[in-house]
């Protein structure tokens, strides 16, 4: 404890220059004939301190005191500032006392040389808040529960051990013993929600070296081979490794990857639009055929995806009835009377008991004859359509208007008229 409050007496003065026995009693909480023996102490450890009587006076340290001179050169002040700097930037401290302090002793002034922000563009106090308590429970060995949306769809509720957190691909993972699972686990952290720091602690456990989700027993994954519009090259490197990329004549750009073999493919490549072409293999070029057919009916019938009038004010084209039978009806078109996806699919349907396909819901709400979160209520469902809203452009319009949306259609849905 003294040697402590004999730092900060030096810090205090180092800063101010000159300070009476009562100003330091009073900051410290102790009395003035304990500051006298501190500053006795300093002096005798080869501090230049000393006390000036008369106006102006107080306790002071010699003018020539100034630690870099000592013991640190101009460089090694630097590099010592900046990596404080880049500590708090990162969120790795809390506060900047430290960094105040040693600016203060070096007699040099900081500058805001680094900013680093975890969050997403347009993020809120809650995303900020939520890395936060990541930080803490790792920081803190303090357990963590959350709920949490697999790729899937699915929700559970977790308790973790947290180990790290890593950053790859563009996003942020936590890497954690799952409690639930008992095994070790990766976990997207926009995927996380209402975080709960734990009162318990957890024992010190080895995490894997490589963050590396387990492939569910269903993984497949599917060779492709990708051009790119010249137009698209920027986000192409981006997201393939220069290996994985050839640069053709005219500046177009051959992709050769693999990928799980899932919806989130499929979301990925029309992502793209125009500006990508599968090669092969072929049945991906019909997938997406199939796919852009749909999207065409979606925007050629005013429609939006929950049916619901696009064009209130009676704008949009009207489709011949070759044109409206070709593709399909949107009034014939079925939706999953839970979540409102639609079933164009059948392999979007969930299963009875018996294992026949479910003529109302998708598989991702409904299996084995019975839905998969039997808890879900209504303000949930639509609170998991407007995230997937953000997280994919707004596709369903601002958050307020597809809420309002949301909220006169899924009451019509068959789950939620019967709840």
């Amino acid at each position: 404890m003294k040697n402590s409050r004999l730092f900060e007496i030096l810090y205090l003065l180092v800063e101010k220059r000159a300070l009476t026995a009562g100003e330091l009693a009073k900051r410290l909480e102790v009395s003035e004939r304990t500051i006298y023996r501190d500053i006795d102490a300093l002096s005798a450890a080869g501090i230049p301190v000393f006390t000036q009587k008369g106006q102006g006076g107080g306790i002071r340290l010699m003018d020539q005191f100034i630690l870099d001179r000592t013991l640190l050169s101009q460089a090694d002040q630097d590099e010592i500032l900046f990596a404080l700097q880049a500590t708090l930037a990162t969120g790795g401290g809390t506060e900047g006392d430290t960094l105040a302090r040693l600016s203060a002793l070096f007699r040099r002034k900081g500058t805001d040389w680094l900013e680093v922000d975890f969050t997403g563009w347009g993020s809120g106090a809650v995303e900020r808040e939520n890395f936060a308590l990541v930080k803490q429970s790792i920081l803190g060995r303090r357990l963590l529960s959350f709920t949490y949306y697999n790729s899937s769809g699915e929700k559970s509720r977790r308790t973790v051990e947290p180990a790290k957190l890593v950053f790859k691909g563009g996003c942020w993972y936590l890497s954690a013993f799952c409690q639930t699972r008992r095994d070790w686990r990766v976990f997207r952290l926009v995927r996380m929600e209402n975080l709960v720091l734990e009162e318990g602690g957890f024992p010190l456990r080895t995490p894997p070296q490589q963050l590396e989700p387990p492939l569910p027993g269903t993984y497949r994954g599917v060779d492709l081979h990708l051009r790119f519009h010249p137009s698209a090259a920027w986000r192409v490197r981006d997201y393939f490794h220069p290996s994985q990329i050839t640069p053709e004549t005219g500046g177009h750009l051959l992709v050769n990857c693999t990928f799980p073999e899932d919806a989130w493919l499929l979301s990925f490549l029309l992502s793209f639009g125009s500006q990508m072409e599968v090669l092969s293999p072929s049945y991906w070029r019909e997938i997406l055929a199939g796919e852009s057919k749909k999207l065409w009916a979606v925007y050629e019938t005013g429609q939006t995806l929950s049916g619901l009038e696009a064009y209130p004010d009676g704008r949009g084209r009207e489709m011949s009835p070759a044109q409206y039978e070709e593709v399909f009806s949107m009034e014939e078109r079925k939706f999953c009377q839970c979540c409102g996806m639609p079933l164009d699919n059948p392999e979007d349907a969930g299963k009875e008991a018996d294992g026949s396909p479910s003529g109302d819901y998708c598989h991702y709400c409904y299996r084995d004859g019975a839905f998969t979160d039997p808890e879900a209520t209504l303000d949930g469902i639509i609170s998991i359509n407007l995230k997937f809203n953000e997280e994919n452009g707004f596709p369903f319009g601002p958050r307020e208007e597809a809420e309002k949306k949301m909220r006169s259609w899924f009451p019509t849905l068959k789950r939620w008229k019967e709840a």
